[in-house]
């Protein structure tokens, strides 16, 4: 994609706009209101950030004695942006295998500026590669998925990069559109090497891991209606051209109130960091709701939904169910729309679709429509997605009905009873960790009394909270050691359960994170194959999964959100990730024991309460939730 709009008055933007909501550039050009400040959790993110680029710029120039490095880049007058541009470019020219603190030249022409963490030579010196220094992880634990290509420290450069067999590198979008950004700055001045597109980035492994960003690795929508993967060039094009437009429109805007600008407010993932979602909150919850607000509902779905003229919640809940259910499993229902009154109703339905269309002929009658007549009870709003078909627009339908019911919570169609996996011995995990790792692993161990006999005395005190923690700095062998710690004791009592004849089943609310965790410690602890076993089997149980297949509210289903839907409270104010990670530096700070003390009480106490929840869960799943009405009572 290329600008559709005159672009030659937009200042040159930095590459974080290709990656940010549209909503938001356009808001940071027009100024609807006065914007939020920055999360204090941001905030603290932002400064650690700064510190890991601190630490690996000192590593880096310590191993490249040769390395050129720019200056500051706090400076932000134009005299010294174009003082420090012209450095940069003649530090490529000069051809130091490591620049460090550049600020490559402006593109005018495709309105770009930019300032890699550092810039890597190619291994034959034929221009430079573009590498980000970012806090968090970048390869994961086993083989499989995206190739662990790495460099280490001492030689950086793409063609010193070896593959990584027990490791697999994980894609971040927005780091990878990134790289993109300053990859065409380098095209533009010449500097980018030939024969293929590469960028790295240092995570918190300590390496290299790079990135061909010419490889096509992201589902996106096309003109087609179906998907195809395009690689992270194409889609930062097209991405960052959108947005110029968005800011020329806008800047179009400020000049004539009358132009509207391009887009509207949606919601999503980052919108409760946004400094604008003060202005587009609001206006998203109003009336019914925005359908953004629906679970799952992304942005192809919103886009679909406003093409057919549904835009908030109501107008998505006023669909017929059993239309959509046929529009999602493939039915093309507008050739019977358009026949009815055309042709007589007791036509059969293969005259009007063909015999070739056996599949659709079948789900047609198995939900009762065999001649042209019966196809009067289909809803034509809903047969109308048959040309951009979504498969989750039943599930979309149930909740924003759910959202607008009476109840709180209702069970999934078809579900007549809610049930959830149990054991004589219940054991919940949460972990709570850092960019720089797990620093806590909390379990509950709970004996239920109906299945426990004489031989649990094997047991021994082993029911209550068990806190795994460390507080000294957090490093791979620290970690690695916890972890360890956690496990032999997790694996003991599942042994000694079963020496006293009982079941024993761990839960957590998302395996995702645990799960991951997991995995990636176990290849240090030498116990991969025994976590693998466990995390894999049903005495693993995924509490999220359970009640996502059985109950559905048409709102975040975050344990938070499902504690208060079960009465559920922590004994901590303010519970919730974002403050576990501001009290965690309070806890391991060195310069005030009382303070650091509160914030160890505090994190236990929380963790303890995350354990508490999921138990409290599963005994509502267990006994309460089979009393939530039906979803079909909603409508049909």
């Amino acid at each position: 994609m290329t600008a559709r709009y005159d672009v030659s008055g937009v200042p040159p933007q930095g590459g974080y706009v290709a990656k940010q909501c549209p909503v938001r550039a356009q808001w940071d050009a027009i100024g609807p209101c006065e914007p939020l400040p920055p999360s204090p959790a941001l905030e603290r993110r932002f400064a650690h950030g700064r510190e890991f680029e601190r630490e690996i710029t000192e590593r880096l120039l310590c191993l490249h004695a040769d390395a050129r490095v720019i200056g500051s880049g706090a400076d932000r007058d134009e005299e010294s942006k174009a003082r420090r541009e012209a450095e940069t470019l003649a530090a490529m020219r000069a051809g130091p295998p490591l620049i460090m603190g550049g600020r490559l030249p402006a593109d005018v022409t495709h309105r770009r500026v930019g300032e890699p963490d550092a810039l890597v030579a190619a291994g034959d010196g034929a221009g430079y590669r573009p590498v980000d220094v970012k806090h968090h992880r970048c390869l994961g634990a086993g083989p499989g998925g995206l190739p662990a290509l790495c460099s280490e420290f001492h030689s950086l450069a793409w063609e010193a990069a070896e593959l990584r067999a027990d490791s697999r590198a994980l894609k971040r979008k927005e780091d990878l559109l990134q790289l993109a950004h300053y990859q065409r700055m380098l095209e533009a001045i010449g500097m980018a090497p030939p024969g293929g597109r590469h960028g790295g980035i240092i995570g918190t492994d300590g390496v290299v891991t790079w990135f061909d960003l010419d490889a096509p690795r992201w589902l996106t929508p096309s003109s087609t209606g179906r998907s195809r993967r395009r690689s992270t060039m194409e889609v930062y094009d097209f991405e960052f051209d959108f947005r110029l437009d968005i800011i020329a429109v806008a800047a179009r805007h400020l000049a004539d109130p009358g132009v509207t600008p391009l887009v509207v407010p949606v919601r999503i993932s980052e919108c409760p960091q946004c400094p604008w979602w003060s202005w587009c909150g609001p206006a998203l919850r109003g009336g019914s709701g925005d359908v953004s607000l629906v679970p799952r509902v992304g942005w192809r779905a919103w886009r679909t939904h406003r093409a057919h003229g549904v835009t908030d919640r109501a107008a998505l809940a006023a669909l017929d169910h059993r239309t959509a259910a046929l529009v999602a499993a493939g039915v093309d229902l507008r050739p019977l729309t358009a026949a009815l009154g055309a042709m007589p109703d007791d036509t059969p339905l293969e005259s009007v679709l063909g015999t070739r269309r056996r599949g659709q002929l079948a789900r047609l009658a198995a939900a009762g429509l065999v001649r042209l007549g019966d196809a009067r009870g289909l809803d034509s709003r809903a047969a109308g997605y048959s040309d951009e078909p979504l498969r989750d627009l039943p599930e979309q339908i149930d909740q924003a009905r759910a959202a607008l019911g009476n109840s709180p919570a209702y069970r999934r169609r078809g579900i007549t009873r809610v049930s959830v996996p149990r054991a004589d011995v219940e054991v919940d995990v949460d972990l709570e960790s850092t960019q720089d790792g797990v620093y806590l692993w909390g379990a509950l161990v709970t004996i239920r009394a109906d299945g426990v006999g004489a031989d649990s005395a094997r047991l021994g005190n082993r029911s209550g909270y068990h806190p795994f923690v460390t507080w000294e700095p957090m490093s791979p062998l620290t970690e690695a050691e916890l972890f360890g710690q956690f496990w032999a004791w997790l694996d003991g009592l599942q042994a000694a359960a079963a020496a006293a004849g009982l079941t024993c089943r761990g839960y957590c609310y998302n395996a995702a994170a645990e799960s991951a965790q997991m995995r990636r410690l176990a290849a240090a602890c030498g116990t991969r194959d025994a976590v693998e076993r466990f995390v894999s089997s049903p005495q693993w149980v995924d509490l999220l999964r359970v009640l996502d297949a059985q109950i559905i509210t048409g709102s975040a289903i975050g344990l938070k959100e499902v504690a208060r839907l079960i009465g559920f409270s922590w004994d901590v104010a303010d519970p919730g990730g974002d403050q576990a990670m501001l009290r965690y530096d309070e806890a391991v700070a060195p310069d005030d024991a009382k303070r650091a003390r509160m914030a160890r009480e505090w994190l236990l106490a929380y963790n303890n309460g995350d354990v508490a929840a999921a138990r409290a869960l599963r005994d509502w799943l267990d006994d309460g939730a089979s009393g939530c009405p039906p979803v079909e009572s909603l409508g049909g």
